[in-house]
């Protein structure tokens, strides 16, 4: 059986690579828009990407793209930022060494130490490219060199609730009043779905088929539905492996509670009655993320707490 250390390092490590890979992508398409639109107002925009990861700053407080890049790229210290997450994915790694691949933690060391300390608008979106192109590599290397055990599933649970977690926090912060094509292009590739969509629709983007796709498609992998999907598969799994799939009141574990309600909520509801209350349902998904992490950590993580 895994020790509930090494469970809770590979969690980690799941979550932060996507952090920075996701990150590195919204940052790269919302500030590349600022120089392609000049009536975009700089402060509002960069206002609205802190916002997305949950930094909220003064209404009269001027932003400016450099701030942007100092606290959400190169801060060290920050875990929200596209180099504090990989530095927390590695200093998870260096404690889980035995069930990582070589492979894994020379390319995950090196992206991290390949990070600029500083870095300049002129020169962002070469580090981005830099940052997710490093994590799709990372990314490879866990699927490609690793047996799908239990340490490969507690990576891919987190790397998959993260990734429902940025989803929901970008819609969030989309305006569904404005249903433009520029607005729901930008959408798609904030998501890093726009050719998928292409490819599944074959026609003109509208706002409607966007959100429907990225909440609600189910094989597209980074949609919520497909994500949850995939979440609960890998707890059922894990729970036969650990010998049992119920609880001591004879139910099922809690974090496939959590997830199943989820899932059925997004696939058995139509999409008029998910907008209705648009940002309270994104809150809602951003909040089982949370959910299933702590249920996790009491399962498997501490469960002697």
């Amino acid at each position: 059986m895994m020790l509930s250390r090494i469970a809770d390092s590979m969690f980690w490590i799941g979550r932060y690579v996507e952090r920075a890979d996701q990150t590195a992508r919204i940052l790269d398409v919302g500030l590349q828009s600022l120089t392609e639109d000049p009536d975009l107002g700089v402060s509002e925009s960069c206002r609205a990407l802190y916002e997305i990861f949950g930094m909220h700053r003064p209404a009269e407080e001027q932003l400016t793209v450099q701030g942007v890049l100092e606290d959400l790229v190169t801060d060290r210290a920050n875990p929200s930022s596209v180099a504090g997450a990989l530095q927390a994915a590695r200093e998870n790694a260096r404690g889980a060494r035995e069930v990582l691949s070589t492979e894994v933690w020379e390319s995950l060391n090196a992206t991290t130490l390949g990070l600029p300390r500083q870095l300049w608008p002129s020169r962002m979106h070469g580090a981005f490219q830099y940052a997710t192109d490093r994590c799709a590599v990372v990314t490879g290397l866990i699927d490609s060199s690793m047996t799908r055990d239990e340490a490969w599933l507690f990576l891919r649970i987190g790397q998959l609730l993260e990734r429902v977690d940025m989803l929901a926090r970008v819609l969030q912060g989309h305006d569904l009043e404005n249903t433009t094509d520029a607005s729901t292009v930008l959408l798609l590739r904030t998501c890093s779905a726009h050719e998928a969509y292409i490819r599944s629709y074959r026609g003109r983007v509208r706002a409607s088929r966007a959100i429907e796709f990225l909440l609600l498609d189910s094989i597209f992998p980074r949609s919520a539905a497909y994500c949850l999907m995939e979440v609960d598969e890998a707890l059922d799994t894990l729970a036969k492996l650990h010998g049992s799939t119920f609880d001591r009141m004879g139910t099922e574990e809690p974090g496939r509670r959590i997830v199943g309600r989820a899932a059925a909520s997004l696939r058995f509801r139509s999409l008029e009655d998910l907008v209705a209350d648009f940002e309270e349902e994104m809150e809602q998904l951003q909040m089982v993320t949370g959910a299933v992490t702590r249920a996790l950590g009491a399962t498997y993580f501490h469960p002697a707490s």
